[in-house]
């Protein structure tokens, strides 16, 4: 009996310790992503998935690292695997669909996709942008400026946007419209 008392008291102990290790790896992965050290924080990171699969939000922070060093194809799977996350679901498919962009995804297919995204939350504006530029990139520029001048209505101070509008307006001959955008992008980059 003294035995298994041993046995199950060496495992306890045994357990805190890994769960005092995962704080601190988990705690250095986020402080090194917060430097921008990527490769630091995913080596912190990949450490406290060796522990716990599944611990805090340590998968979304490895798919974000997948997608701001380039690696879109990673990142887009990555973000995939979380899409049914309560906690941070929305927030991986808004990413999943910036690395599908990036990783030039068949259009038609993408649009479709940031459509059913923007039925959950129509005021996003990276949604709103990246719908507004794929309209712009099918040549379908009504509902590009449409999608510009939503983003607009979320936020006037969205220089991207203005720009872009700027652009399409020049392009069509629309000269006081761009030069509306022109003095607006003026107004706002000194903000």
């Amino acid at each position: 009996m003294k035995i298994y008392f041993l046995i199950f008291v060496y495992a306890l102990l045994s357990c805190s310790g890994n769960q005092d290790e995962l704080k601190r790896e988990y705690s250095l992965g986020k402080d090194e992503f917060m430097k921008g050290n990527l490769e630091g924080s995913k080596k912190h990171f990949k450490q406290v998935l060796k522990f716990e699969s599944s611990y805090e939000d340590v998968s979304l922070y490895i798919a974000k690292i997948e997608y701001y060093q380039g690696h879109f194809a990673l990142a887009s799977k990555a973000f995939e695997l979380l899409l049914d996350d309560k906690s941070y679901g929305f927030q991986a498919q808004i990413l999943k669909l910036k690395s599908d962009y990036a990783n030039q995804k068949d259009r038609a297919i993408l649009l479709s996709e940031i459509g059913n995204a923007i039925k959950k939350d129509s005021s996003n504006l990276d949604l709103l942008i990246l719908s507004a530029k794929l309209h712009e990139e099918l040549g379908q520029i009504s509902q590009s400026i449409f999608y510009y001048q939503r983003v607009l209505n979320e936020s006037e101070k969205i220089i991207l946007a203005h720009k872009a509008l700027r652009e399409i307006y020049q392009k069509v001959g629309l000269n006081e419209r761009a030069n509306y955008h022109l003095k607006k992008i003026e107004l706002w980059k000194n903000e």
